[in-house]
């Protein structure tokens, strides 16, 4: 419902930040939308250069839309092969890259500004996207490889996908944890939703 609105707004020349006047219904549980990585590879393929690199760091790294357009040449650590900066709970992270993404990074690293976000130096014209630009071009390339019908995942379904998978291969949730950058284990274990057994009180124990 809130990708809707928000591509009402950007329908209709509203301001963005109108959307800050709406309240959030909570959601009763956690939502258990993953994006198969066969849709993913279709949305791939067609994506615009720039959504090929959003859509890369929010599926192999986690990050979250806020942080992919703020993105930058200074948050690639090419020597260990990392992303790393500030969550929203001023948490720092260090995130290996995929093989894939470090190609994608190496070639708009190269083009861009030493400041300048890399979603906008893909841009034609070099500016920062709007807070709907991403969703929209998203919402286009699903429409086109699926018959006209948007798909039922959206950017913040690949932090959760990268965050399920994750835990799928490891079983360790503090991994998990440190991917996504929460300060709290309870928060994390939303994301991973059914994937693992029933959360216990000795799971959120701090490490010694």
């Amino acid at each position: 419902m809130q990708w809707e609105l928000r591509l009402f707004i950007l329908r209709n020349g509203i301001n963005p930040a109108t959307l800050g006047a709406f309240r959030k219904i909570a959601r009763q549980g956690p939502r258990e939308q993953l994006v198969p990585d066969d849709e993913f590879e279709l949305v791939y393929a067609i994506a615009s250069n720039r959504l090929r690199l959003a859509l890369l760091l929010a599926r192999d790294t986690a990050l979250r839309r806020s942080a992919i357009e703020q993105f930058t040449s200074g948050n690639v650590d090419w020597d260990h092969g990392e992303i790393f900066g500030t969550t929203k709970n001023s948490a720092r992270y260090r995130v290996p890259m995929t093989h894939r993404l470090r190609e994608v990074l190496a070639g708009v690293c190269a083009i861009a500004g030493k400041n300048e976000p890399l979603i906008a130096a893909l841009s034609h014209d070099r500016k920062p996207v709007t807070a709907c630009t991403l969703l929209w071009e998203l919402r286009k390339a699903q429409q086109k490889q699926n018959h006209g019908e948007a798909m039922e995942w959206s950017m913040h379904d690949l932090r959760r996908t990268a965050a399920r998978q994750l835990y799928e291969r490891t079983r360790d949730i503090r991994k998990v944890q440190r991917l996504l950058g929460h300060a709290n284990l309870v928060s994390t274990w939303w994301y991973i939703g059914n994937a693992g057994q029933v959360l216990t009180s000795t799971d959120l124990e701090r490490s010694a």
